[in-house]
């Protein structure tokens, strides 16, 4: 069974947690398989995979040789700091603006990632085509159409579809749709023009109740996260992200994680090992000077006589009585070895 997809609604509470990002500077974009991605800010990273969903992550996976695609993107985005973070409209596309150069997130249908700037598509992942729409290099972008209307609008229209599809037009995500519909008691094969006004009310009642009380849940079954939600449905989160984390799990490769756990095990352990080297020399050290000063309180009387002599005769003296007693005597480095 397949992951649930991000809905209109979910991105719109997803892009002012990521808000804090704003300001920072392109670190890296990795394609970590196919329509799956990484953009990384520091310690802070985005995941993005098409269609499904777009949030921060705290999981690393391990990220293959940079594609084509992923050394376009770091070479047009390097050293760029990301300006803002925006929805477009209602839609499921999400718009990381870089000083000017756009990264475009578009998670309905198949999903994209189009990179543009000055209107201009400089790279696309996928290309593809509509009917006065066309996703490819050199080409002029432009934003997918969208009908969002808001609930008044769309009772005022009094159209004769189904009241669920009718409200479709709201962009929030048919799960949305039909937890208002249901909460209001109404029907959403029932066509919108068939409603009474009471049916209407509660309908507003609804949507209102539901824009108020948005709280990221996640809902488990047999101890694994089966579902998200904005409705307080299951475990209630801080924030979507971390719900959003929770629900579509911890990648199975963590090997960058792991790496670069590694490459810190390495620094202590070398730490460790100087520090131990560090230990032995001074112990040798501490020996050492032990037993020079144990000699130096077994011989004091004669050392306090040599260094009158020294005083009195300098160097020539001592050497004298160095030559008999056989001491070695250094005289450039005034060193007397008794």
């Amino acid at each position: 069974m397949g992951k649930s997809q991000m809905a209109n609604l979910d991105y719109t509470l997803i892009v002012p947690e990521l808000q804090p990002l704003a300001g920072r500077f392109f670190d890296k974009f990795y394609e970590l398989e196919k329509g799956k991605f990484r953009l990384k800010f520091g310690r802070d990273n985005i995941i993005i995979e098409l269609p499904l969903r777009l949030h921060k992550t705290k999981y690393i996976e391990q990220a293959p040789e940079a594609s084509s695609f992923a050394m376009k993107i770091r070479k047009e985005l390097k050293g760029k700091k990301l300006s803002s973070i925006s929805q477009h409209g209602k839609d499921r596309v999400i718009v990381f603006d870089f000083e000017g150069t756009q990264l475009i997130a578009e998670l309905f249908g198949k999903g994209n990632l189009v990179l543009i700037r000055d209107g201009k598509i400089l790279a696309v992942y996928s290309r593809e085509k509509w009917k006065g729409r066309e996703l490819k290099a050199r080409a002029e972008y432009k934003f997918p159409s969208t009908e969002t209307r808001t609930l008044d609008e769309i009772f005022a229209a009094k159209g004769e579809k189904p009241v669920a599809a009718e409200l479709r037009a709201l962009d929030i995500g048919m799960s949305y749709v039909r937890a208002i519909l249901e909460d209001a008691k109404v029907l959403d094969s029932k066509p919108l023009n068939e409603l009474t006004k009471k049916e209407t009310e509660e309908i507003e009642k609804s949507c209102k109740k539901l824009m108020d009380s948005l709280s990221p849940a996640v809902s488990y079954e047999d101890g694994k996260p089966i579902a998200f939600s904005l409705m307080k449905e299951g475990k209630e989160f801080p924030n979507l992200c971390e719900a959003l984390d929770e629900y579509y799990g911890m990648p199975e490769a963590g090997a960058e994680e792991q790496t670069e756990k590694n490459k810190e095990l390495e620094k202590l352990q070398h730490l460790l090992k100087t520090q131990e080297e560090k230990l032995v020399e001074f112990a040798k050290e501490e020996e050492e000077a032990k037993k020079k000063a144990a000699f130096i309180y077994e011989n004091y009387g004669q050392i306090e006589e040599l260094l009158s002599i020294y005083k009195k005769g300098g160097l020539d003296a001592i050497e004298k009585i160095a030559k008999e007693k056989e001491w070695k005597l250094n005289k450039k480095e005034k060193i007397l070895e008794i």
